[in-house]
């Protein structure tokens, strides 16, 4: 019995490496077709098609390299009562911090502008727009929404914070609840998307509600892309409501040819990299839940999957 690392090998091979190199005498298999389908007890992945999990009777943990579990959830076919957990690496909090912060910072320091200016030859000083100016508000207040309020802090932004239900955080204003995201929206000059995916975060942005944001807003998303109706956001930045984006997450990742995120001048994208959890640290944390498991210990970082995360 082993562990199957169902995950590309660009991304998957450093996790084998660990995976072997931490617990020589676990068997691991990095593709599925190594592993005979009755010898996989535990699953590393970070999405499935259905049909997947079926095909391994003796399966008895799935794993997420990530925090985020939403693309394993989705699976059609997730048998009841299987064990799925997430990886908690605090490293990536700070990791999404620092792109939060960047980003804003970009936007609120108009480096791309004074990058053009640069090129043009044109030594030309700008007011400086102060950060106590430029009110924060970040839509999710789990370990990495908290994480990047204070971190905002930290640099001078006045932050709030909103979650569906109701947090009281010191040092922290506070919304919940549908009335509460208005009031967030509409004092928000940047906005932060640090939700999980769920049925009730699915498609919550979308034009009625990004219009609340006040004219000329920005808004950074490390939650998931499928929270955005992308059409209603571009079509705000092309009429001006919003200043900008940076989007480190997408609805379809790759996006397609042709989708306008490509080149869109108001939008900055990257292809999800504000955090990864280390190869190692994956690793330590499935083999730890795999040991759990066969001991009968309770679980790390076990997923509600009612919940969704």
């Amino acid at each position: 019995m082993g562990i199957l690392v169902n995950i590309h090998p660009s991304m998957g091979a450093p996790i084998v490496d660990s995976l072997r190199a931490l617990a020589p005498g676990v068997q691991v298999w990095g593709h599925r077709e190594e592993a005979p389908a009755d010898a996989v007890e535990a699953m590393l992945a970070w999405s499935l098609k259905p049909g997947v999990l079926p095909a391994y009777p003796g399966l008895k943990l799935l794993c997420a390299p990530s925090a985020g579990v939403d693309k394993l959830l989705a699976v059609p076919d997730l048998p009841a009562g299987l064990p799925v957990a997430r990886t908690v690496d605090p490293q990536q909090h700070v990791e999404i911090a620092q792109y939060v912060v960047g980003t804003a910072l970009r936007h609120t320091r108009e480096l791309d502008l004074f990058a053009r200016q640069q090129q043009a030859g044109d030594w030309l000083r700008r007011p400086v727009r102060a950060s106590a100016d430029c009110r924060v508000g970040i839509l999710g207040l789990g370990e990495v929404g908290r994480f990047v309020a204070g971190a905002m802090q930290a640099v001078g932004y006045p932050v709030a914070g909103w979650s569906r239900g109701a947090k009281s955080i010191a040092g922290l204003a506070t919304h919940s609840g549908a009335e509460g995201l208005k009031q967030l929206l509409s004092t928000s000059d940047i906005l932060v998307c640090a939700l999980p995916l769920t049925p009730e975060t699915r498609d919550l942005l979308d034009r009625r509600t990004l219009s609340l944001l006040p004219r000329g807003a920005y808004f950074i998303n490390v939650g998931r892309g499928e929270q955005v109706v992308e059409g209603d956001l571009l079509a705000l930045l092309d009429e001006g409501h919003l200043a900008g984006a940076a989007l480190d997450v997408l609805r379809d990742e790759p996006p397609q040819p042709g989708n306008k995120v490509w080149v869109h001048p108001k939008a900055f994208v990257t292809p999800h990299i504000a955090a990864q959890a280390s190869a190692d640290t994956v690793a330590r944390q499935c083999l730890e839940n795999l040991r759990r498991l066969r001991a009968g210990e309770p679980l790390l970082n076990l997923v509600d999957v009612a919940r969704g995360y």
